[in-house]
Parts: structure tokens; sequence; C-alpha cells
């Protein structure tokens, strides 16, 4: 029997008792989920669980070494356990009376000393870790911070920086210690890159100062089943209208509407609800976590990757060994959620998850250029850097063309503009067609 024979056959075997694991899952939680004849609350679509500290924990790790001005950036995948443990018990003393700090001062006073720094995807309000705070202030709950940082030499100089304002908070104490840090840094299985700072917007990032060598991963995927979603969200199904019009299915009662669209394999959730406004930010971002703890089943791990202020929706990020997935329109590779006082008011979840992963044929990495040179292209694009916003390393969602079944995905370079992502060759395709008019 042929290499090639003996593959098809695995692959084969392998998605058999992916079909049968799942159907005994899913049709077991379907007799668990059946909802009461009094119709009195809502029961979770979701079987794995989250923590806060996953969900909010910083996208990297930063070391700024004094020797020959170094900055090398951590693999946040292999710090997860430490972030976990620690991040989860961190606490400080009182918050000092803020301070003006320019973005280039704040760089400035980073390349002095030995400072590891934590940098968030997206702004964290001081309300969102208040037990972590000795007496936090009540008008802090609502300010921000997108950077932790601390000095390796003077363990007690630690605070939180505001990047798009230019804010810099400091605390009176901490409970990290220089054997704490040190364990993070001199783990066993971690692992640093060089990188080099580049100015975007009205911030700042960090990106690979050479080639990086990724792994691509291959998944069998699950398509979640309607009824795990349709008793999460109807109290009383019997007085749910249940209507289909080609691809997408709608359930609807007096107050709320779930359509899903079997073409995109997604679910999204509409009520109207009164908002007053009168939520802190915090609440916002805690009452969304708690929905994404209810409806999402992502497998791997999932990260909060932006706030829209002007809806209140809040982004969650699919994540595959530390690395963001990105998919077409990011249907199938992020989550979104709109709360108010009175509850859930908008979401948009994908239906399919990752279930095994597979070793098929093929490379196994693929050698992406560093991000000082990705970052040279963008200058060289008809509009420059000015329309960007981030770059990042992620993987992108292909769906097998042997197997619908099966996810390959992808090592690329994302660019973010106009709070979108593109892939790298795609974004200089769009602006250079933009340039030349067509």
């Amino acid at each position: 029997m042929t290499w090639s024979r003996i593959k098809h056959v695995l692959l084969t075997v392998l998605i058999g008792l992916s079909l049968f694991l799942s159907f005994q899952l899913w049709t077991a939680g379907g007799e668990l989920r059946e909802p009461a004849s009094g119709g009195s609350g809502f029961v979770p679509a979701s079987l794995v669980d989250r923590t806060l500290t996953e969900v909010f924990a910083p996208n990297q790790i930063v070391w700024h070494r004094s020797i020959n001005e170094s900055k090398q950036k951590a693999d946040a995948f292999h710090t997860r356990d430490w972030i976990e443990e620690y991040f989860n018990t961190m606490n400080f003393g009182e918050v000092n009376n803020p301070q003006r700090l320019s973005r280039q001062a704040y760089q400035d006073q980073l390349a002095t000393g030995e400072w590891v720094e934590f940098v968030f995807d997206a702004p964290i309000p001081f309300g969102l870790f208040e037990e972590a705070f000795d007496d936090l202030p009540t008008d802090y709950e609502n300010r921000i911070f997108n950077r932790l940082y601390l000095n390796r030499e003077n363990i007690e100089t630690i605070g939180f920086y505001d990047v798009n304002n230019e804010i810099d908070y400091t605390v009176s104490e901490s409970n990290f210690t220089s054997e704490i840090i040190n364990e993070l840094l001199f783990a066993a299985n971690n692992q640093f890159i060089e990188v080099e700072t580049v100015a975007l917007g009205d911030s700042f990032t960090y990106v690979s100062a050479d080639e990086v060598e990724i792994e691509y991963h291959d998944y069998l995927v699950e398509r979640l089943p309607n009824n795990l979603y349709i008793n999460q969200f109807f109290a009383d199904t019997s007085e749910v209208d249940a209507r289909r019009t080609g691809q997408t299915t709608r359930y609807i009662d007096l107050t709320t509407e779930v359509r899903i669209n079997d073409a995109v394999n997604t679910l999204t959730y509409l009520r109207q609800r009164t908002d007053m406004g009168q939520m802190t930010f915090s609440e916002r971002l805690l009452g969304s976590f708690q929905e994404l703890r209810q409806v999402e089943n992502w497998t791997e791990t999932i990260h909060y990757q932006q706030y829209t202020h002007g809806t209140s929706e809040v982004t969650f990020q699919r994540y595959i060994q530390g690395y963001p997935v990105f998919s077409t329109q990011q249907l199938e590779s992020s989550v979104l959620i709109t709360v108010v006082e009175s509850g859930l008011s908008n979401l948009r979840v994908p239906l399919r998850v990752v279930q095994t992963p597979l070793t098929l044929g093929g490379e196994s990495t693929k050698t992406l250029p560093s991000g000082v040179s990705v970052v040279e292209q963008l200058e060289n694009t008809a509009p420059g850097l000015d329309p960007v916003q981030n770059v990042r390393k992620g993987l992108t969602w292909v769906q097998s063309e042997e197997d619908s079944r099966v996810v390959h995905f992808e090592p690329n370079w994302y660019v973010q503009s106009d709070n979108v992502w593109y892939e790298l060759n795609r974004y200089i395709q769009l602006q250079e067609e933009m340039h030349n008019g067509l």
C-alpha cells in the first residue's frame, strides 16, 4: 500500500471518528438543554470554559534590554500559563495621579535600563480589573490603558500607559517580584525574537527584525447544530416561528430574531433593547465576556480584539497556537457582541469550530519576511503608512478543495486599515487599484 493510500485511509478514519464523537456530544448536549416547560431561563450553548485572564490577556510581551538597546518579544503562546497564573492574582496599590507622557518620551524611558512591557490589542479600562487595585476611584472605571510596564532593576517601578491619549498612570506597589518576572523571561520553553518599533497612526507596535518561520496547521472542523443555539436564545421554543429562505433560516418571536446562514456558517442575533448609555466601559466588556462564554465553542484560545465606541460592539478574535485566525470578512474567525443595560442586543458568531488537528503531507512551515521589510513595502505604496493602523502575523482560513471538513491555516502577514484586516498582498493590490483609479 502506498503512502498516499495510507494517508487517505487514516484521514477517512479520523473524519469518521470525529463525526461520531461530535454526534454523541451534541445530541447528548441537546437532551440536557431541552427548555423547561415553563420556559424559565437560558441554558448555555457553549461547552468550552474560558477565563477573564485568557480573553483579556496581553498579546505581546516585550523585553527592553539594556544590552545593545535591543528589544525581544516573547512568544505569547508559550507564556500563556504564566499569564494565567500571575495576571489572575495580580495586585496593585493605589493609582497615582496621571501624568501627560508623549509616546516618544514613553519609548525613551523604556530604552534606558531593563523593562518588561505587556501590550494589549485593545483598550483596557481599569474597572475591568477593579479588584486588583487598592481603593480604585470611581472615575477611574472608564479610564483606559493598553500597556503595562515594569522595571526589572527596580521592581516597584510599575505603571500603565494609554498610548492613544498619551497618559501615564503609576501605582504605589504590586505583588510582582523579581522571581516572578525571571520565571517569565527565563522559562525553558520560552521563545524570543528581536523586534523593532514602528509608529502607526496614533500608536506604535513592534515588528520582527528578521524572517520568521511559522507552522502550517490543518484541522477537521465541525459545524454546530442549530438547536444548540435556538434553545439558548429562546426561553420558550413553542413561541418561535421558523422560516427558511434560500440558505438562511430565521427564528422569530415577539422580541428576538436569530438568523442562521448556512452559506457562510454564521449565526446573527438581534433584539431591540433600550440603551440609556449608563453602563461603564468595564461593565460592557464584562457583559460581552459573559455572553461569549455562553455561545463560543472554539476549542483554542479567544482574545479581546477591538471595541467600537459608536456602537458599543466588542470584537473577540479566534486564535490557533498563539496566532490570530483571519478569514473572508472575518466571518469564520471573530465573534461580535453588543451588550446594553437590559442584556444582549446584537451577536454574530461563527458556527464552525476546529476539532481534530491533522498531519497532512506537504510543507510543514512557511517563512514570512521580517516585519521591517513588510513596513518598507507599505511605505512604498501610494498612500504609504498613513492608512495603516496595525500589522501582524496571522493564520489564513483556507477551505480544503478535497474535503469540506478539512481547513488549512496558512501563515501570512496582515494589515489593518479602517478597522478591517487584509492579507498583505491583497491590501497592496487594493491600494494600487485605488491609486490607478480602477
